[in-house]
Protein backbone atom coordinates (compact mmCIF):
# COMPACT_ATOMS: atom_id res chain seq x y z
CA UNK A 1 0.00 0.00 0.00
CA UNK A 2 1.17 3.32 -0.75
CA UNK A 3 1.54 6.19 1.54
CA UNK A 4 -1.42 8.52 -0.50
CA UNK A 5 -3.43 4.99 -0.10
CA UNK A 6 -2.76 5.08 3.72
CA UNK A 7 -3.65 8.55 4.48
CA UNK A 8 -6.71 8.04 2.89
CA UNK A 9 -7.38 5.13 4.41
CA UNK A 10 -7.08 6.57 7.89
CA UNK A 11 -9.08 10.30 6.89
CA UNK A 12 -11.78 7.89 5.92
CA UNK A 13 -12.01 5.86 8.81
CA UNK A 14 -11.93 8.93 10.94
CA UNK A 15 -15.10 10.13 9.31
CA UNK A 16 -16.46 7.31 9.67
CA UNK A 17 -15.85 7.49 13.96
CA UNK A 18 -17.10 10.81 13.69
CA UNK A 19 -20.74 10.09 11.91
CA UNK A 20 -21.12 7.13 14.80
CA UNK A 21 -20.30 9.27 17.40
CA UNK A 22 -22.60 12.03 16.10
CA UNK A 23 -25.36 9.41 15.50
CA UNK A 24 -24.99 7.97 19.57
CA UNK A 25 -25.45 11.25 20.42
CA UNK A 26 -28.42 12.10 18.86
CA UNK A 27 -30.18 9.05 19.60
CA UNK A 28 -29.38 9.45 23.65
CA UNK A 29 -30.91 12.86 23.14
CA UNK A 30 -34.09 11.49 21.50
CA UNK A 31 -34.41 8.60 23.69
CA UNK A 32 -34.00 11.09 27.01
CA UNK A 33 -36.99 13.25 25.60
CA UNK A 34 -38.72 10.74 24.35
CA UNK A 35 -39.18 8.71 28.13
CA UNK A 36 -41.10 9.91 30.74
CA UNK A 37 -40.62 12.24 33.52
CA UNK A 38 -39.53 9.99 36.04
CA UNK A 39 -36.81 8.52 33.75
CA UNK A 40 -35.91 11.63 32.55
CA UNK A 41 -32.22 12.89 33.06
CA UNK A 42 -31.43 16.62 34.65
CA UNK A 43 -29.23 18.17 31.67
CA UNK A 44 -28.77 22.11 32.58
CA UNK A 45 -25.57 22.19 30.41
CA UNK A 46 -23.30 23.09 33.22
CA UNK A 47 -21.60 21.43 36.10
CA UNK A 48 -22.77 22.34 39.25
CA UNK A 49 -20.64 23.94 42.11
CA UNK A 50 -19.43 22.42 45.14
CA UNK A 51 -20.50 23.08 48.11
CA UNK A 52 -18.83 25.17 50.34
CA UNK A 53 -16.06 24.33 53.40
CA UNK A 54 -17.58 25.59 56.56
CA UNK A 55 -14.60 27.74 57.96
CA UNK A 56 -11.80 25.79 60.17
CA UNK A 57 -11.89 27.09 63.95
CA UNK A 58 -9.55 29.25 65.50
CA UNK A 59 -7.38 28.18 67.96
CA UNK A 60 -6.23 30.34 70.87
CA UNK A 61 -3.12 31.07 71.83
CA UNK A 62 -1.05 29.35 74.36
CA UNK A 63 -0.02 31.51 77.61
CA UNK A 64 3.23 32.14 77.84
CA UNK A 65 5.14 30.38 80.72
CA UNK A 66 6.40 32.36 83.93
CA UNK A 67 9.60 33.81 83.34
CA UNK A 68 12.65 33.15 85.99
CA UNK A 69 12.18 36.29 87.55
CA UNK A 70 8.59 36.07 89.12
CA UNK A 71 8.65 34.41 93.11
CA UNK A 72 7.92 31.31 92.99
CA UNK A 73 5.32 30.36 95.14
CA UNK A 74 5.85 30.20 99.34
CA UNK A 75 4.66 26.89 101.28
CA UNK A 76 1.26 27.85 103.22
CA UNK A 77 1.36 27.39 106.34
CA UNK A 78 -0.54 23.83 107.59
CA UNK A 79 -3.49 24.76 109.83
CA UNK A 80 -3.60 23.00 112.89
CA UNK A 81 0.48 21.68 112.50
CA UNK A 82 2.22 22.84 115.72
CA UNK A 83 5.37 24.96 115.62
CA UNK A 84 8.46 23.18 117.01
CA UNK A 85 9.70 23.80 120.35
CA UNK A 86 12.68 26.76 120.98
CA UNK A 87 15.66 25.37 123.24
CA UNK A 88 15.82 27.07 126.42
CA UNK A 89 18.91 29.33 126.99
CA UNK A 90 21.59 27.29 129.39
CA UNK A 91 21.14 28.03 132.82
CA UNK A 92 23.83 30.63 134.43
CA UNK A 93 26.83 28.54 136.18
CA UNK A 94 26.86 29.64 140.08
CA UNK A 95 30.66 30.32 140.55
CA UNK A 96 31.51 29.21 144.68
CA UNK A 97 33.79 31.31 146.68
CA UNK A 98 36.34 27.69 145.90
CA UNK A 99 36.53 27.72 142.40
CA UNK A 100 36.43 31.10 142.46
CA UNK A 101 39.54 31.46 144.58
CA UNK A 102 41.09 28.37 142.58
CA UNK A 103 40.53 30.39 139.21
CA UNK A 104 42.51 32.79 140.51
CA UNK A 105 46.00 33.14 138.45
CA UNK A 106 49.31 32.50 140.67
CA UNK A 107 51.90 33.88 141.11
CA UNK A 108 54.13 33.04 137.62
CA UNK A 109 57.67 31.26 137.96
CA UNK A 110 60.77 32.69 138.04
CA UNK A 111 62.74 32.86 134.97
CA UNK A 112 64.52 29.96 133.85
CA UNK A 113 68.14 29.50 133.57
CA UNK A 114 69.69 29.73 130.56
CA UNK A 115 73.67 29.34 132.18
CA UNK A 116 74.99 29.64 135.87
CA UNK A 117 74.69 33.37 135.35
CA UNK A 118 72.99 35.61 133.62
CA UNK A 119 71.37 39.07 133.60
CA UNK A 120 67.14 39.48 133.81
CA UNK A 121 65.56 42.64 132.85
CA UNK A 122 62.97 44.40 135.25
CA UNK A 123 59.68 42.64 134.42
CA UNK A 124 61.88 38.92 134.58
CA UNK A 125 62.93 40.72 137.91
CA UNK A 126 59.61 41.26 138.80
CA UNK A 127 58.43 37.74 137.90
CA UNK A 128 60.62 36.35 140.17
CA UNK A 129 60.04 39.01 143.31
CA UNK A 130 56.69 37.23 142.77
CA UNK A 131 57.66 34.29 142.84
CA UNK A 132 59.32 34.16 145.89
CA UNK A 133 62.85 33.80 144.62
CA UNK A 134 65.39 35.63 147.34
CA UNK A 135 67.32 38.92 146.27
CA UNK A 136 70.55 39.70 147.53
CA UNK A 137 71.97 43.39 147.68
CA UNK A 138 75.90 43.40 146.71
CA UNK A 139 75.90 46.91 147.75
CA UNK A 140 78.00 48.47 150.72
CA UNK A 141 75.60 48.63 153.63
CA UNK A 142 75.11 52.01 154.52
CA UNK A 143 73.44 52.01 150.49
CA UNK A 144 71.02 49.13 151.71
CA UNK A 145 70.25 51.15 154.94
CA UNK A 146 69.10 54.13 152.53
CA UNK A 147 66.71 51.95 150.62
CA UNK A 148 66.37 48.19 149.53
CA UNK A 149 64.01 46.12 147.97
CA UNK A 150 61.49 44.94 150.32
CA UNK A 151 62.78 41.74 151.94
CA UNK A 152 66.51 41.43 149.80
CA UNK A 153 69.48 40.35 152.45
CA UNK A 154 72.12 42.71 153.06
CA UNK A 155 75.74 40.95 150.92
CA UNK A 156 77.59 43.70 150.73
CA UNK A 157 80.66 42.40 148.30
CA UNK A 158 83.50 44.77 149.89
CA UNK A 159 82.86 44.80 153.29
CA UNK A 160 84.65 42.24 155.80
CA UNK A 161 81.67 40.00 157.05
CA UNK A 162 80.79 39.15 153.98
CA UNK A 163 81.10 35.45 154.85
CA UNK A 164 78.69 35.66 158.01
CA UNK A 165 76.04 37.67 156.26
CA UNK A 166 76.11 34.35 153.17
CA UNK A 167 76.19 31.65 156.42
CA UNK A 168 73.14 33.60 157.55
CA UNK A 169 71.12 33.81 154.17
CA UNK A 170 71.70 29.96 153.63
CA UNK A 171 70.61 28.64 157.01
CA UNK A 172 67.43 30.93 156.61
CA UNK A 173 66.44 30.23 153.14
CA UNK A 174 68.45 26.83 152.21
CA UNK A 175 68.83 27.48 148.66
CA UNK A 176 69.50 24.65 146.33
CA UNK A 177 71.73 24.34 143.85
CA UNK A 178 69.58 24.85 141.02
CA UNK A 179 67.54 27.45 143.01
CA UNK A 180 66.97 30.88 141.09
CA UNK A 181 68.96 33.82 143.22
CA UNK A 182 68.42 37.33 142.28
CA UNK A 183 71.59 39.81 142.58
CA UNK A 184 71.29 43.38 142.11
CA UNK A 185 73.61 46.30 142.98
CA UNK A 186 73.89 49.89 141.86
CA UNK A 187 72.64 49.18 137.88
CA UNK A 188 74.30 50.83 135.04
CA UNK A 189 78.53 50.59 135.71
CA UNK A 190 78.52 49.20 139.28
CA UNK A 191 79.95 45.16 138.71
CA UNK A 192 79.12 44.65 142.92
CA UNK A 193 76.38 41.90 141.75
CA UNK A 194 78.99 40.21 139.23
CA UNK A 195 81.73 39.45 141.70
CA UNK A 196 78.76 37.96 144.06
CA UNK A 197 77.62 36.15 141.34
CA UNK A 198 81.36 34.80 140.65
CA UNK A 199 81.57 34.35 144.34
CA UNK A 200 78.42 31.43 144.80
CA UNK A 201 79.49 30.17 141.66
CA UNK A 202 82.27 28.59 143.30
CA UNK A 203 80.23 27.86 146.28
CA UNK A 204 77.92 25.54 144.02
CA UNK A 205 74.98 27.53 142.98
CA UNK A 206 74.40 27.31 139.05
CA UNK A 207 71.14 29.54 139.37
CA UNK A 208 72.25 33.36 139.41
CA UNK A 209 70.08 35.93 138.43
CA UNK A 210 72.00 39.30 138.18
CA UNK A 211 69.25 42.20 137.85
CA UNK A 212 71.21 44.44 135.82
CA UNK A 213 68.47 47.93 136.22
CA UNK A 214 69.74 47.58 140.01
CA UNK A 215 67.76 49.36 142.78
CA UNK A 216 67.41 52.42 141.16
CA UNK A 217 65.43 50.77 138.32
CA UNK A 218 63.36 48.72 140.32
CA UNK A 219 62.41 52.26 142.54
CA UNK A 220 61.21 53.66 139.16
CA UNK A 221 58.87 50.81 138.48
CA UNK A 222 57.06 51.81 141.72
CA UNK A 223 58.00 48.31 143.25
CA UNK A 224 58.08 47.61 146.43
CA UNK A 225 61.48 49.13 148.63
CA UNK A 226 62.51 48.91 152.65
CA UNK A 227 64.72 51.39 154.79
CA UNK A 228 66.63 50.57 157.67
CA UNK A 229 69.51 48.43 158.44
CA UNK A 230 69.56 44.76 157.84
Amino acid sequence: MTPALRVTTLRATALQCLVLAGLAVAAGLLANTLAGPSRRLAWTGAISPLPAMPPLPVLAPRSAPPTPSEPAPQPTAVQGAKALPQPRPAPPVKTTPAAAKAAEPTAPPPPAATGPIREISGPEAWLAFQGKAPFLDARRSAEYTEGHIAGAWCTPVWEADLEDRLISFKAARRPGPDDPIVIYCSGGDCHDSHLLAAKLLKEGYYHLLIYRDGYPGWVAQGHPFDKGRP
